[in-house]
Order: structure tokens, then sequence, then C-alpha cells
């Protein structure tokens, strides 16, 4: 791959750093009650990439550091200043001590590796993490039809789609306390006046998603707030919305239908009571069985012309038969052939 190429390729599809770091300000609510209950809280954040989260992290008052197997994300972040090295996720963390760190992060990381990495990756920072400790997975999120199938694949070092439930099995087998799944950076939907369309369904379901893990420790329940909330947008609830739109707008308009119905036979029997109704009743009858006899009369006349149709002129004036016809009646009959 061409020098620069990945961070190019960040800076065009990612969003902007700016945008990428107040989403994750989010995350600050997961991690922020460790500060009640330690001095230093250090973080470790795997494909650091261009920096965000750390710069995040710094600002909050944590100790942040970084890892990232892309030379030119390292050489990015070390240029703003940030604590940051190569080396890859289980090497990482394979050299560092049993309760040693309180951060592990990794964000859009899983989705590149093998699935055995992801679980060795879990294993590990079970082991690493201290007691209460954090680990944070995001990843592209498969239920957003649009991301499954075409935005996942515009980052060509991607492997495959991880669902989310899925991932939060993995954390819980690796023996974290609880597993919490974050939908995350959806786009508004407007539902003023029932604005929403099926392209809605494939597209607004929230794009990417986390499983925040959490250790076991004395004080976790300080942390219970944070992970009794209701994050983004899935697949059932907007499928259901849309549904039930569908169904508001068939009731509002089934309903108009029937008061057309209801005011139109109003009208019509006000019409019928009408004293004016009453004085044309005789002859809207004869205009009735006018037509009536019409349409008798046409059907005797088709009748008629159809066995003429039947004769068969040669037969009629054979040698033997020539004064079947007169004159006038021959005339006759080429009339009615002549308007056939």
């Amino acid at each position: 791959m061409d020098k620069g190429f990945y961070v190019a390729l960040e800076n065009r599809f990612r969003g902007s750093e700016e945008l990428v770091k107040e989403r994750q300000k989010k995350y600050l609510k997961f991690i922020n009650p460790l500060k009640d209950i330690k001095d230093h809280v250090s973080a470790l954040d795997i494909g650091c990439g261009r920096g965000e989260w750390l710069s995040l992290l710094n600002e909050n008052g944590f100790l942040a550091r970084g890892i990232d197997i892309d030379d030119d994300m390292v050489e990015l972040c070390l240029k703003k200043g940030f604590n940051t090295k190569k080396n890859d996720a289980l090497s990482e963390l394979k050299s560092l001590e049993d309760n040693s760190v309180d951060i592990i992060s990794a964000f859009q990381v899983v989705e590149h590796i093998d699935f055995d990495d992801v679980l060795d990756i879990c294993k590990e920072a079970m082991r690493v993490l201290t007691p209460c400790g954090i680990l944070i997975l995001e990843t592209p999120n498969p239920e957003n039809i649009m991301v499954s199938t075409h935005w996942f694949y515009l980052d060509i070092t991607h492997k495959k789609p991880i669902p989310c439930d899925l991932l939060a099995f993995a954390t819980e087998y690796c023996g974290f306390k609880r597993n919490f799944i974050i939908r995350l950076n959806e786009k508004e939907l407007n539902l003023s006046g029932y604005d929403m369309d099926l392209f809605d369904v494939f597209e607004k379901v929230s794009p990417d998603y986390s499983i925040v893990s959490q250790k076991d420790g004395s004080n976790i329940g300080i942390f219970d707030p944070a992970f009794s909330e209701g994050y983004g947008i899935n697949l059932d609830q907007i499928s259901h919305m849309y549904s039930h739109i569908l169904r508001m707008h068939n009731k509002n308009m089934n309903e108009r239908i029937d008061q057309n119905i209801l005011s139109l036979k109003e009208e019509i029997e006000g019409i019928k009571n009408s004293r004016s109704w009453r004085i044309t009743k005789p002859l809207r009858e004869a205009v009735g069985l006018a037509r009536d006899i019409k349409a008798q009369f046409k059907a005797y006349l088709d009748k008629g012309m159809s066995i003429i149709k039947k004769i068969n002129l040669s037969s009629i004036f054979s040698s033997n038969q020539s004064n079947v016809l007169t004159k006038k009646e021959l005339e006759i009959y080429k009339k009615l052939r002549k308007k056939d």
C-alpha cells in the first residue's frame, strides 16, 4: 500500500478529527468514575490512528498512551506529542503485568483482524485490567444495511463485520462482569409529519456500535448510571417505526375516504329529498324508458344484420332461383351491405 494512502482514506471516509473526537465524548461517562476511586488512571488505546481518543483522554486527566501498526499513524501521533509507539495489540497486551491498566480501548480495530485474535485480545484485556477496569471495543454495525452491504468495504483492510451480540458474548466468555452494547453515530431521524421513507430503514440504524465491558470490583456500583442508559437505534426499532408510520398513513387515508363517501351520500340524499327531484321524476323515468327502447331496437337491428351477412348471393341468383328477390329487394340488400 502506498505510503500515506491509509491516512488519506481515514481523512476521507472516517470523518474529521474534530467530528470523531466529539463523538467519542460519550465514553467519558463510563470511565470518569475511575478517577473517583484512583489517584491516577492509566489508559491504553489499541490502534490509536490519528489520536483523537488520546487527545480526549489527556484533556480529561487520564494517563494515556497508544499503539498502532501503521507507521504513518504512529508518526502523526508522535508529531502531536502523544505517547505512542508501533506495536500490535496482542504483543503489547502480553507484555503487560496483571491488573496494570485501568482502561483499554480499540476503536475500529476488531473488524481488521481474525476473530481468534479478537478473542485473545478480550482474554488478555481481562487479565491486564485493574478491578473495575473498562474495555471499549468499537466497530461498524452490520445491523445497518448500508454498512453491511457497502460502507464496510470502503476500507480495504477490513476482514468481516462482527454482530454486536457475538462481540458482547466474547467479552462475557472471557470473564467480564458486564457487557454493554452502545449503538453510535446514527443520523438524525426527522419524524415531523411522519416524514420517513424506506431508505431510512436501510441507512439510519446506528452505523457503529461499541461493547463497553467492565471487570468486577468492589466499587463497580458507582458506574451503574452510565450502564443503565439507552443508546442508538437498532434495526428492529426503525423497522417498527416505519411500519407504524405506514399504518398511520393508511389509517388517515381511509378516514378521509370514509368521510368523503359519507359527505357524498348525504349530498345525494339531500338531492333526492328536494322538491325539484320529485317534480322531475316522471321525466327521468321517461328518459330511462327511451334508453331501454333504443337499446332493444339496436339489438334487433344488429341481429337482422347478422342474418343478412350470412346470405350468399351466388346461391340466391342461381339459374333456377333468379327471381327469388325483386330488383328493389336487391338494392336494399346492397345498401345494408355497404353500410356494414
